[in-house]
């Protein structure tokens, strides 16, 4: 949209000096500066750019009433310097990564003429050839909302390159240009769209401000037809100038410095891409450039922009189409798009993915013991694969005589079978004591036969008290814990963890060692420190931590595997007497020392 304040349809003639007619021109009456090829509207713009590398191009005619008409001081009639003026144009676009639009009009002016109106003596000439109008080049990009959103907001820029004759009604001799702001959006049927922007001239025409505001309904499939009016307009930045390139008169003054226009117009939308359109409508104000009425038609390849597809998840894995490596197969997502949304690799096929199966390479079964998962059937659990396994539902051991595989086993050969034997390796006799069944006499090897011994599984020296005869003096052996009777003591104030424990406990934790390498079964223990509940919590919590590891190393650099032991400091939290008194909170100072896993 343009205005040329320096025109108008009101003008007075102050003075007039002869009767030569004056040449005019130099200004581009035309007024509607059409949308962007693709756009929604005819003559105002939207934010919206559509797709990528999407071209999309219009022919448009549109004709004016009455542009620039002359009356004397009086307001009678003088006649119109030009009376009707039609332009045909091409405009073309091309969307780029659904970001910026880059456009370009090409307007023609194919007729034109007036009336040579005669104001005070002076003629004034109207224009009646074909010319060519200066080119339009835009670009916008869009800043926010996507196509079709309820709110889009973008930031255009047009330059106009002079490229039609300097005395023309069509073209202004100068370069001008400037920058736009755009908004629009779209809601359900409803579609709006609203401008703002400058137009600085290099001629001597003045700077304008421009705008405009557009809505429609749209309804159909496809957006066959869309309805609605916009109004547009510009408003002179400045006053004075002149079109009459004559040295014998006086500037023409005009009544306005605003150009409004009025359109109603539709759309028709065919097969998608081809878009005709019709709209007309009155002008509003008097100035220069602003029609009594004006038509406008339109066709063009205009193709809709793809709709967002909805992500699709033929496997129902997680993982989209779209990314998915295997989309007909459930996977798992993963980092490497070679492996993304496939299942996990599975050799022997047997459903155990290969990460999670302990026989990747031969066909079995799933199992929550990560030690058989994947593996074949091995009802009894003793490693012999049911279809190998002489008896199945017993435990044994492999064989390389099939008729012996998987059946319990008498490596001692002492009439007890391994299955049953507490002691498989040492030649026994059996005893209805399960602890001791398949057991040398002496099962402990302390001197004292088992059957006066009170702790036949545990080391220690004779007894005149039956019920301490053999037993442990410090330490003893429970199914879930090794009782010490004597508390761990450490030092204060020393930096190594293995200077924490204080020398006068070596034989205390030595007898713990023996008692956990006489019982190979224990196979892992939690060294648990403990504090009473004067200081703070926090303090407590490292202090039984510190001392628990202190312990821990302590059985490591004596002998104990690092892998059988665990440490943990529970502070104040599981007391085992009261707080209350000082004997109380001498107890809660302790090492426990709990059995977590025994093999069966």
């Amino acid at each position: 949209m343009r205005l040329l304040a320096s025109l108008a349809l009101s003008v007075s003639l102050s003075a007039v000096a002869g009767s030569a007619a004056a040449q005019s021109g130099g200004i581009a009456l035309e007024q509607l500066d059409p949308a962007p090829a693709g756009d929604a509207f005819f003559g105002v713009a939207s934010p919206w750019v559509g797709g990528h590398l999407v071209p999309r191009a219009y022919a448009m005619f549109d004709y004016a009433v009455k542009p620039l008409a002359l009356r004397d001081a009086s307001g009678g009639s003088v006649g119109s310097i030009v009376s009707g003026q039609a332009i045909l144009r091409a405009d073309a676009s091309l969307a780029l990564w659904d970001r910026v639009l880059a456009s370009v009009d090409v307007p023609f002016t194919v007729a034109q003429g007036g009336d040579n109106p005669t104001l005070g003596g002076l003629q004034v000439g109207s224009p009646s050839k074909a010319e060519m109008g200066d080119l339009r080049i835009g670009l916008r990009g869009r800043l926010f909302g996507d196509y079709r959103a309820p709110l889009q907001l973008g930031l255009g820029a047009s330059l106009w390159v002079p490229s039609g004759p300097t005395s023309s009604y069509g073209a202004e001799g100068a370069v001008r240009g400037g920058p736009a702001l755009l908004l629009g959006g779209r809601a359900s049927v409803f579609v709006w769209s609203a401008t703002g922007g400058l137009v600085l001239r290099g001629s001597a025409n003045p700077h304008t401000l421009t705008y405009g505001a557009a809505a429609g309904v749209v309804f159909g499939p496809d957006d066959m037809v869309q309805i609605g009016p916009e109004i547009y307009g510009a408003t002179a930045l400045s006053t004075g100038g002149s079109f009459l390139n004559s040295s014998t008169a006086s500037s023409l003054v005009s009544s306005s410095s605003t150009n409004l226009e009025v359109l109603v117009g539709a759309k028709l939308r065919l097969f998608k891409m081809l878009v005709a359109g019709l709209a007309g409508g009155p002008g509003v104000t008097h100035a220069p450039g602003t029609p009594v009425a004006r038509v406008v038609a339109m066709v063009g390849y205009a193709p809709l922009p793809e709709p967002p597809r909805k992500p699709t998840d033929r496997d129902r894995d997680g993982v989209f189409d779209e990314a998915d490596a295997c989309p007909d197969v459930a996977g798992k997502a993963s980092d490497d798009p070679k492996r993304n949304g496939c299942p996990p690799p599975d050799r022997d096929k047997d459903g155990v993915a290969d990460a999670m199966d302990a026989c990747p390479d031969v066909a079995g079964v799933a199992s929550s013991d990560l030690k058989k998962n994947g593996c074949p059937a091995d009802a009894d659990g003793d490693g012999v694969p049911d279809l190998l396994d002489a008896c199945p539902d017993k435990k044994g051991p492999k064989d390389a005589d099939p008729a012996k595989s998987g059946c319990p086993a008498d490596k001692d050969g002492d009439g007890v079978v391994d299955a049953e034997d507490a002691c498989p390796a040492d030649k026994g006799v059996a005893s209805p004591d399960p602890k001791l069944n398949g057991c040398p006499d002496d099962a402990d090897g302390d001197g004292i036969k088992d059957a006066v011994d009170a702790c036949p599984r545990e080391k220690g020296p004779a007894d005149a008290d039956p019920k301490k005869n053999g037993c442990p003096r410090e330490v003893r052996v429970t199914q879930s814990e090794i009782v010490i009777l004597k508390q761990v003591q450490f030092q204060f104030g020393k930096a190594g963890i293995n200077q924490t424990v204080d020398p006068v406990s070596d034989d205390l934790l030595t007898q713990v060692r023996d008692v956990l390498k006489d019982h190979p079964e224990i196979t892992k223990i939690e060294v648990g420190g403990h504090t009473d509940n004067v200081g703070q919590e926090g303090f407590n919590k490292r202090l039984s931590q510190s001392r628990a590891e202190a312990v821990r190393e302590w059985l490591i650099q004596h002998g104990i595997e690092g892998d059988k032991l665990g440490a943990v400091g529970y502070g104040s939290a599981k007391p085992i007497a009261p707080n209350a008194s000082a004997d109380g909170r001498q107890k809660n100072r302790r090492v426990e020392f709990k059995i977590t896993e025994r093999k069966p």
